[in-house]
């Protein structure tokens, strides 16, 4: 009986001792982290797209993802830096037939890295997202990948990479 209530009680606060190390591993719980999308050299984001939708799509449904989870996003000590690099020549029909069109254009790819201004906070590793669609030929939209990025950051972030994926629905 004594062996019982004891391991019952080391189950518990093993517990929840795993309950507040998963709440520490979001560093924007507590300060906000400010968020800053780079569209590669520095450069402004690209035009919008008659298919792939408005590079603003991703940029707010990245930050709706991150809030969603419980992540402040807005000034603060710890700095997100989201790195996109463009995928050009992308197809802008369904199904591809003769003369193409190849002129749209979406995401290939995205690096986030976190900096703190402040030296007691360890910034988290970067992570890289990479949109797989079920066909190599489909891309997501800008606004898709906004989502997934923001889920892939909380998925490797706060849950080490581990329990189920974040997918990814992409446009066709």
């Amino acid at each position: 009986m004594h062996t019982r209530i004891s391991s019952l009680l080391l189950v518990f606060a093993l517990a929840s001792t795993a309950r507040v190390v998963t709440a520490q591993s979001n560093p924007c719980a507590q300060t906000g982290c400010s968020v800053t999308f780079d569209w590669g050299n520095g450069g402004s984001a690209p035009d919008d797209d008659k298919v792939y939708g408005a590079p603003a799509g991703l940029e707010s449904a990245f930050i709706r993802a991150l809030n969603e989870a419980g992540w402040r996003t807005e000034a603060g000590t710890m700095m997100i830096m989201l790195r996109l690099t463009p995928q050009n020549r992308v197809s802008c029909e369904a199904m591809a037939g003769t003369n193409t069109d190849m002129s749209c254009h979406t995401v290939n790819r995205a690096v986030v890295s976190f900096t703190s201004s402040d030296t007691s906070v360890k910034a988290p590793g970067r992570v890289e997202v990479v949109p797989r669609c079920s066909d190599p030929k489909n891309w997501p939209t800008f606004a898709q990948f906004g989502q997934y990025a923001g889920q892939m950051v909380v998925y490797q972030v706060e849950k080490g990479g581990k329990g189920p994926r974040p997918s990814l629905k992409c446009l066709r």
